[in-house]
């Protein structure tokens, strides 16, 4: 066997190692108790804007889920607004805010999975032409709080969107809210 193959096996060990010991890390997130989802309406933007907000929180749900503790980290799932990508295709602007609770920096982008789905079928991530869609990758320090906003290309401008955010590498404890589009 070459030292090449023995080098590249070597990496692949040490990566999958990693991955595994990192799943087995959420011991904040193991007393969690499972909950109810949170469901917000949005308004669809009228014929010629590009932005809609949520205009109504149903207070139904008993239990929110839109904000918790994912391992180290304290996420909020906040809003969802309209907008268009840079090919003029409808997009859904989730907005959250990530709080680093560790002891090192951290960035939101590699701390934590974000998810949004239409008719159950995950949907695409948007590019933007404008500033401020970029906030996932800035590193933020211990204690510091981050609000920023990911765009995913809508399916369609009817079916309710629905958002899980999850620590990275782990499934055990899940931040889920739906947006119904009206």
């Amino acid at each position: 066997m070459s030292m090449k193959k023995i080098v590249l096996i070597g990496v692949g060990i040490l990566v999958v190692g990693g991955i595994l010991a990192n799943m087995g890390s959420d011991s904040k997130e193991e007393g969690s108790t499972k909950k109810e989802a949170t469901t917000s309406n949005v308004t669809k933007p009228k014929k010629g804007t590009t932005t809609s907000k949520v205009v109504e929180k149903q207070e139904e749900a008993p239990a929110e889920t839109d904000a918790g503790d994912l391992g180290d980290y304290h996420v909020v799932i906040k809003e969802l607004t309209f907008a268009k990508d840079y090919d003029g295709a409808d997009v859904a602007v989730i907005d959250y805010e990530f709080t680093n609770n560790s002891d090192k920096n951290a960035m939101f982008v590699s701390s934590i999975t974000t998810k949004a789905f239409q008719n159950g079928i995950a949907l695409e991530s948007a590019i933007m032409m404008e500033s401020g869609y970029v906030d996932s990758l800035t590193e933020i320090q211990p204690g510091a709080t981050l609000n920023l906003r990911v765009p995913y290309k809508l399916a369609d401008m009817t079916a309710p969107v629905s958002v899980e955010a999850t620590k990275l590498f782990s499934n055990k404890v899940k931040l889920t809210k739906e947006f119904i589009l009206q």
